[in-house]
């Protein structure tokens, strides 16, 4: 590795490792405003900042890029589709995370919905594409962790538990219509769309839920600037950039550290408190989801739009 490489590596890491800070400590506000705000509405607003933000951020990196003469994916079909099908995953997704949150614990939350990742060679098997054996191994350890982490006396699952499961479930989906899409796209252009879908999804859920009285904003306005403007704008930039310059099994690392500043967040911050199995749990869940990212940069699932079938393509 050249003197240059490495200071592009060292570059990526620490935007990564901001980006897992961010993330971490994202389930704080998140579910502070379980109580302040509707589920719905706090989703909606969130996501209309994070597409005014990122459409500013967009503006400057099309202004930077035609200075330097480079060429970027425009708004073509696998752009859109590819955003409208994430952003439908992540809009059912993070509304079901909210309203998991209200009754789980942040700790839980950030090792449950890290569980997203081992769930996405289940879709390629709906799909006719053999997981390989070590993803076989990733989901049983993690539904091991998750029962670990959750089940309670008499072998009973909170709801709160069970929604973020499949919330869970849900990301793996958003996760995948990326990759399959990210290849012919833009990356931020992507996930404008994607954002986009998600705020014009929750005008319509909200006015049947009820829009929020400026009271309940305004007791949401720390949550809302964080989820909207540093979570969703600031932290999907800062992915996209940190990723351009890090190995991938690096870059695994780092972003898996989100699920461990989740917990330490809620421990010092929220006063949570786990059992020792719990937190057995969350490192079985972690070691599970190591294992399934290391393999998922291996052999990404690549869409092949002419045949509508997944093939497998390994990654060099």
């Amino acid at each position: 590795m050249t003197d240059s490489n490495r200071k592009n590596s060292m570059l990526g890491s620490g935007i990564l490792v901001v980006c897992s800070l961010i993330w971490g400590f994202a389930f704080i506000p998140q579910r502070m405003a379980t109580t302040t705000i509707g589920h719905i509405a706090f989703n909606c607003l969130r996501f209309v900042q994070a597409v005014i933000v990122l459409f500013v951020i967009l503006l400057i990196f099309n202004f930077v890029n035609k200075k330097r003469g480079i060429k970027t994916p425009g708004w073509n079909k696998d752009t859109i589709l590819g955003g409208a099908l994430a952003g439908i995953s992540l809009f059912l997704a993070t509304n079901l995370q909210q309203y998991g949150l209200a009754t789980s614990t942040v700790g839980k939350a950030s090792f449950i919905t890290a569980m997203y990742i081992v769930f996405v060679p289940l879709l390629g098997l709906l799909m006719g594409k053999r997981p390989s054996l070590n993803c076989c191994y990733a989901i049983v350890i993690a539904m091991a962790g998750f029962f670990m982490l959750c089940i309670e006396d008499g072998l009973k699952i909170e709801l709160g538990d069970a929604l973020l499961l499949l919330c869970a479930l849900l990301l793996s989906m958003q996760i995948s219509f990326i990759d399959i899409f990210c290849k012919d796209a833009d990356p931020l252009k992507l996930t404008f769309v994607q954002f986009l879908v998600c705020a014009l999804l929750g005008i319509p859920a909200m006015a049947i839920v009820g829009f929020p009285s400026g009271a309940e904003i305004k007791n949401s306005a720390f949550s809302l600037l964080y989820l909207g403007v540093l979570s969703a704008g600031v932290g999907f930039t800062l992915q996209t950039i940190g990723q351009k310059y890090t190995p991938p099994t690096l870059a695994t690392l780092i972003m898996s550290m989100e699920a461990i500043i989740g917990i330490l967040g809620g421990t010092l911050i929220m006063k949570e408190h786990h059992t020792m199995v719990q937190l057995c749990g969350c490192l079985v869940v972690f070691i599970a989801v190591f294992i399934a990212q290391i393999e998922t940069h291996k052999t990404m699932l690549v869409f092949d739009k002419a045949s509508f079938a997944l093939t497998e393509k390994s990654k060099s």
